[in-house]
């Protein structure tokens, strides 16, 4: 959003804000006190140009080795410039594998978490005889791919309402597992198949210990009812996840947004 009208540049203002990771050498979103966090680098930037909040709100937490191209995070800022100004300001301050994306003014009641209708997530697989440096950190390599077939179909167990405790836990105690799936669907790309995956929300872990059944339901390794028996019973037995360097979290929508439609 252009503000023209420099009165409107005045006093404290509410940000959301799009990033863009490469989560190789982070060990989350989240701040933690001794590692190397996306939001922990992202606030010094802030600081660097006068912020002096306690900490930005994301749409979710990615885990260490996770990627993203649509982090959402918001937060409040006494800014007296244009929002290509401070995302450009920020830019300057941030490492190579960070970098904001969008800035909009919002009201101050939005809730990068709680307001989100639904996110994708990518993971990717590919398969070759030895690691390829451009394509490693942003694939799971196999030595085979699996058979895409066996996967969708498994895959298509996934869509709708349902409680996917066998495949996640619930970021607060006795918080509930129940998640709504509108896409899960394999396809061939040019690095080898991708899996795309959109839901109103996903439990800690979810995404990737689905894709590692999938995995193994496509390789052979797992029958193709152990989606739905997981379903139905609230257990797989499985505890076993996919890299996280295959994952990326590709956008978050909300209201008003132009694919807000379900």
């Amino acid at each position: 959003m252009a503000f023209r009208d420099r009165r409107e540049l005045k006093g404290m203002a509410h940000y959301k804000l799009i990033l863009a990771y490469d989560g190789t050498l982070y060990s989350g979103f989240q701040r933690q006190a001794i590692k190397n966090s996306v939001q922990a680098t992202f606030e010094e930037a802030l600081r660097e140009l006068g912020w002096q909040g306690r900490a930005v709100i994301p749409s979710g937490r990615t885990d260490s080795g996770v990627h993203a191209l649509g982090q959402v995070v918001s937060f409040s800022f006494d800014w007296r410039h244009s929002d290509f100004a401070l995302m450009s300001a920020l830019n300057a301050n941030l490492p190579d594998d960070l970098s904001v994306q969008a800035v909009e003014r919002v009201g101050e009641t939005f809730h990068p978490r709680y307001d989100a209708l639904k996110r994708t997530y990518r993971y990717q697989l590919y398969s070759r005889p030895t690691r390829d440096p451009l394509v490693d950190h942003f694939a799971w390599r196999l030595d085979t791919l699996p058979d895409l077939e066996k996967m969708n179909r498994a895959a298509e167990e996934l869509i709708g309402e349902h409680d996917f405790s066998a495949f996640g836990k619930a970021l607060k105690e006795n918080g509930t597992t129940t998640r709504e799936i509108f896409e899960a669907k394999w396809q061939r790309n040019e690095i080898g198949m991708v899996f795309w995956i959109t839901g109103n929300a996903f439990l800690y872990h979810m995404v990737r210990r689905i894709v590692w059944v999938l995995v193994k339901i496509g390789l052979g390794n797992l029958p193709e009812e152990t989606v739905r028996v997981g379903l139905e019973t609230g257990s797989t037995g499985i505890v076993a996840l996919a890299p996280a360097r295959g994952l990326t979290l590709i956008k978050v929508v909300y209201p008003g947004d132009k694919d807000e439609a379900i």
